[in-house]
């Protein structure tokens, strides 16, 4: 699978983000402008979403599928190890990267996700979501249904650089391939009971107002790694990383020099 990236920098370690659902790795961009200062960073966007290709026919993109992806990327671009950061959806990868290339990995970050399968009923609503999408043939019906839960009222009320991200992201996505990574977020695997087995130097960072993976509930995501620095940014929901990029570059750049 050949998948569209963008690259920035020529340090000796190479960081590697995966953008939550449904976006693309424009949601990166403040992360790749400073951290390319001194690291090597590229943004990828998964397989079926940006501008990378959905695979004909296929109606599942599982968390392992774009996991693999990565390390062919990897592969392609002639890199051993680096550091994983993903967000959300990319979380969930990362719990897979870990699990099928560990070697690849000299560090992982996650930000705003979790460790557990979906509930039955949210399993359900993403499949409804996917059939959704492919009937519409458009992602118009998520940009408002989604961003009360993503964002700070103040984020979208303002309508500034933020929200007008989010919309450009979502609004141009492919929605077969958004559809098929729908339906495989629904039946991702079980980590929770695995995280002490990754001993990885690993930041688990979330929003303050984060509603979908709040604080309370990535603490225990923290504790439950052997080598993890857990931080909570002020001022941000689950797009931490859009809505305080100062702090979350700062977090980033703090856990790299001490820990990776």
């Amino acid at each position: 699978m050949k998948l569209h990236y963008e690259q920035s920098g020529t340090g000796d370690l190479a960081i590697v983000f995966g953008h939550g659902f449904p976006f693309d790795h424009t949601m990166w961009a403040a992360q790749r402008a400073e951290l390319s200062k001194k690291y090597r960073v590229l943004t990828p966007d998964f397989r079926g979403m940006g501008q990378s290709p959905a695979c004909p026919g296929k109606e599942k993109t599982t968390m392992a599928d774009l996991a693999d992806d990565l390390a062919e990327l990897l592969d392609t671009l002639g890199l051993e190890k680096c550091v994983y950061g993903g967000l959300s959806m990319g979380g969930y990868v990362g719990w897979e990267f870990w699990n099928r290339h560990a070697d690849r990995l000299s560090g992982l970050m996650v930000f705003d996700t979790n460790a557990t399968p979906d509930a039955p009923d949210k399993a359900a609503g993403r499949r409804a979501t996917a059939d959704r999408l492919e009937k519409e043939r458009s992602l118009a019906f998520l940009i408002d249904g989604m961003k009360a839960s993503l964002m700070l009222p103040e984020t979208i009320a303002a309508d500034g650089p933020v929200l007008q991200t989010y919309r450009a992201m979502v609004e141009n996505n492919n929605p077969y391939g958004v559809a098929a990574v729908a339906r495989g977020m629904a039946e991702r695997a079980d980590f929770s009971s695995r995280l002490a087995e990754i001993t990885l130097p690993t930041l688990v960072l979330t929003g303050e107002n984060d509603l979908l993976s709040p604080p309370a509930m990535m603490k225990p995501i923290a504790d439950a790694l052997p080598n993890a620095d857990f931080v909570v940014v002020p001022h941000a929901a689950h797009l931490a990383p859009m809505e305080n990029p100062v702090a979350v570059n700062a977090a980033i750049l703090s856990f790299l020099s001490k820990r990776v």
